[in-house]
């Protein structure tokens, strides 16, 4: 109940606030003020299940069309309604024990059918536009014009708005949001010791530009389109899993190309042939029934996903609520009627409809089943189909025009949704003039600019993520009561709030701990842990215990067993593979270590030798994995170069789907020819346009975008733009996991500044046998124990400890001689707490 006032509570502040204005502060409006008070007063008789005299008053053109009697309502001229003419005589409500309405009500309702029945919407149109419309802006220029409008509106309704989050929230927070998961110790230290006014832009910049932007992104649109099927003894995973994870990763792969938006609706809608070369085919599978494409279901996903519209009840039945008639819902339909498939492939010319432009609404909708309806758009004029074997493509040239009043508002509205975890307009997949958007201004001005900006997606996230009301702190004065708090939230004064996604928990674990896979799948032995019932793939098995509220990021459904999984999962009290990396690497310490240390030293007591072992004074390797098809990185030590060469010293025409480059603490791929960076090989198998130089840099992955070598061995060498300074090489088989075949199992990695003189920085011979490594044997000194500890926390959450902390973990790790458990014990601390748990 609180909610819903403070919401209604915000939707007056804004409405006083619109240009129109001073009249618009005054006068009736159909949504605040008639529609209560109808409710209040006419539709127990005239609304629901119970419509006397076949009059509804429960939506505007509804009350225009009237009942047995005709038009319930004429614009402009009460005297002449004959809604008013029977409530101004008591006529209405029927019966002496109904209330009647008030005088005051009566004015109300005379003044709003006078004044021509204003609504809302209407009013929200007469909103002077934030921004020059036409033309694309500056990121920065829009982000302020959003802080700008929302801050007066804070100020008018007297909220006071959280300030802005440190740099260490920002940090994680946004990387989260378009990376999937949080930054590593290194990534955290670099941004948060970077002395740089803009850094807050350059990452967002550097974020949008990586493959996981798109995996993160692209993987949550394929869950917008259907969530995942969680396994369970039931249905034995009966969605085609590896199908829809592939339609995610070449919507990523869209996204991280900033392929423009209305493109890569265009390629789902129209696409026709088989999911193996086309991964986007699922969708019609996905949104069919049975796994079978059926046309009301591509429309009813066409219209919620691409148009924010509901168009489910409307299937049976004209929708009463949303005034969406059965009508307008098949003649939408029937531009999906010639096509038929299922998960696997899709086919043009066959599907319900006998011909082209029409369809016959099937005996299963309940009311005029057997009627032929002709192709049409909604709320447009209708459509001649003119022969065409496939009109979905003329659905989709009417759908992604400047024009049309859904697309580009409906694709700002969910990306606000995902960002904020509330839309401007709620639900998402509700846009229509009884739901007005909480903030009309905020809402026409990014659709303004996607429009301008030709449905540019990256545009778009640089425009929101740069303004202060995303980078907001959660936090919010204790006192402050409940009514008050959420006021705050529903005005964007503060940011909610969020549980991870599974999905983010999922690959923030595995980088945290080191391991690609992260198998928390149990076995007989391990039912304590809460669950059973294990699943084929280690990535269902999370998603099935810790699958979230995909339609509120703020609600966490799950508890206790995700909790015992937390808290004694084997694989989550066991060590760490990046802890163990960064100990036989670990630099010397900072002199904000040495001080601590001095500061605290005589406080904990340290049980055992703080001098190095003879082994610990040389120079030890760092033990990487062993070779993987999926993903392999070879760090070393950091080195000014233009040139890297990855030659494979063993094996027949071995494969590349993407050698990739990095430098000290950047997320971003140097190799990229988006960069700037150009790729070369010795050979290439001929034959095969999906194996190709260009491949190498292209930054898509996958066996469909890879190189193969026309020779046993063979070398593929990448030219930076320019020279820079470089630490890691990332390289895999097929990053998408479906082939193991022509793995390269002994290589080097060189560089050089010139292309002539190289310098070897990796090789096979660092990885050892393809079997598990001896973990290494980890005595802890303060010193190193407070270094351990600085990366654990950077590594989780994405900040130093502070003192206090500092010296609670040195006092655990004080307690064993053993320092891999020790450590092991404050990693499985940090995982579980809330902070690390959230999206603060």
């Amino acid at each position: 109940m609180a909610k819903t006032r403070c919401t209604l509570f915000i939707g007056l502040t804004i409405l006083t606030q619109l240009t129109a204005a001073s009249r618009a502060a005054a006068e009736p409006l159909l949504e605040r003020d008639i529609l209560p008070l109808l409710a209040r007063h006419c539709l127990g008789c005239h609304g629901g299940l119970v419509k006397e005299g076949e009059l509804d008053l429960r939506t505007l053109p509804a009350m225009l069309r009237g009942g047995e009697t005709g038009p319930a309502i004429i614009a402009g001229h009460a005297a002449k309604s004959t809604l008013w003419q029977r409530v101004v005589r008591d006529e209405m409500p029927a019966g002496d024990e109904r209330e009647k309405l008030s005088a005051e009500e009566k004015a109300t309702l005379q003044r709003w059918i006078d004044d021509g029945l204003p609504t809302v919407s209407e009013r929200q149109q007469d909103v002077d536009p934030l921004l020059p419309a036409g033309t694309q802006h500056a990121p920065q220029m829009v982000s302020k014009a959003i802080d700008q409008h929302l801050s007066d509106l804070l100020s008018a309704a007297k909220l006071q708005p959280s300030p802005r989050a440190t740099d260490a929230a920002f940090l994680r927070r946004v990387y989260l949001d378009l990376t999937g998961h949080v930054p590593n110790a290194e990534q955290a230290t670099a941004f948060l010791d970077r002395d740089d006014p803009q850094r807050r832009a350059r990452l967002i910049d550097t974020l949008l530009m990586t493959p996981d932007f798109g995996e993160q992104f692209g993987r949550t649109w394929r869950d917008w389109v259907m969530p995942p099927e969680l396994p369970s003894t039931g249905n034995a995973g009966g969605q085609p899993h590896a199908e829809a994870k592939a339609f995610g990763s070449w919507l990523g792969k869209k996204f991280v190309a900033n392929v423009p938006w209305d493109e890569i609706t265009r390629d789902i809608l129209t696409v026709q042939g088989e999911t193996k070369s086309h991964p986007q085919v699922i969708f019609f599978g996905l949104v069919g029934q049975g796994g079978q494409t059926t046309a009301d279901g591509s429309a009813r996903a066409a219209a919620s996903l691409f148009m924010g519209v509901q168009l489910q009840c409307a299937r049976c039945h004209d929708d009463p609520y949303r005034d969406w008639s059965q009508q307008e819902h098949w003649a939408l339909a029937a531009f999906f009627g010639r096509s038929q498939g299922d998960f696997k492939k899709i086919e043009i010319g066959k599907g319900p409809s006998k011909k082209p432009g029409e369809i016959v609404i099937p005996g299963d909708a309940f009311k005029n089943a057997g009627t032929t309806v002709l192709t049409s758009f909604l709320r447009g004029a209708d459509f001649s189909a003119k022969g065409d074997k496939d009109l979905r493509q003329s659905f989709v040239d009417w759908l992604v025009a400047k024009e049309n009043p859904y697309f580009a508002r409906s694709f700002v509205n969910r990306l606000w949704f995902y960002l904020f975890s509330r839309g401007i307009v709620n639900p998402i997949d509700d846009l229509r003039e009884l739901n007005p958007p909480s903030h009309p201004g905020l809402l026409k001005l990014l659709t303004q600019e996607f429009v301008a900006s030709h449905y540019n997606v990256k545009h778009l996230f640089r425009c929101i993520c740069n303004s202060l009301a995303y980078q907001r702190t959660t936090w919010i004065e204790p006192a402050t009561d409940e009514l008050e708090r959420d006021a705050l939230t529903t005005a964007f004064g503060r940011m909610p709030l969020r549980v991870m996604t599974a999905d983010m928990l999922y690959d923030s674990l595995k980088q945290v701990y080191g391991d690609s896979s992260l198998d928390l799948r149990t076995n007989v032995e391990h039912t304590t842990v809460g669950m059973s019932a294990a699943v084929a793939d280690p990535h269902l098995e999370f998603q099935r215990r810790f699958g979230t509220n995909e339609e509120d990021a703020t609600d966490f459904t799950h508890g206790v067993a995700q909790m015992l999984t937390l808290l004694n999962h084997p694989r989550l009290l066991g060590g760490s593979q990046a802890v163990d990396n960064y100990w036989m690497n670990l630099p010397p310490p900072s002199e904000r270590q040495l001080q601590l240390i001095v500061k605290i030293e005589r406080q904990i007591r340290w049980p055992h030798s703080e001098k190095p072992a003879p082994e610990e004074a040389r120079p030890k390797p760092i033990i990487l994995a062993a070779i993987n098809p999926k993903r392999n990185e070879d760090p070393f030590a950091a080195i000014k170069a233009q040139f890297v060469r990855f030659t494979i010293e063993q094996g027949s025409q071995s494969c590349l789907d993407e050698l990739e480059v990095y430098g000290p603490n950047s997320p971003l791929n140097l190799a990229l020819s988006a960069s700037g960076a150009m790729a070369t090989a010795s050979s290439l198998l001929p034959g095969y346009p999906i194996h190709q130089v260009a491949h190498l840099n292209d930054g898509l992955h996958g066996n469909a975008h890879s190189w193969i070598s026309n020779e046993d061995g063979g070398w593929a060498q990448i030219k930076l733009a320019s020279a820079q300074t470089i630490n890691r090489v990332v390289w895999g088989r097929d990053r998408e996991g479906r082939y193991q075949d022509r793995l390269a199992q002994q290589y080097r990695i060189e560089v050089s500044l010139d292309g002539t003189t190289w310098t070897k920085v990796s090789d096979a011979a660092r990885r050892g046998p393809n079997q598990k490594s001896e973990p290494p044997h980890i005595v802890l000194t303060r010193v190193k124990a407070l270094q351990m500890i600085d990366w654990l926390y950077l590594s989780t959450l994405s900040r130093r400890p502070t003192e206090e902390e500092a010296k609670e973990a040195l006092a655990y790790t004080a307690k064993t001689i053993d320092g891999r458990k020790a450590l092991a014990g404050v990693l499985w601390m940090l995982i579980n707490r809330s902070e690390f748990l959230l999206v603060r």
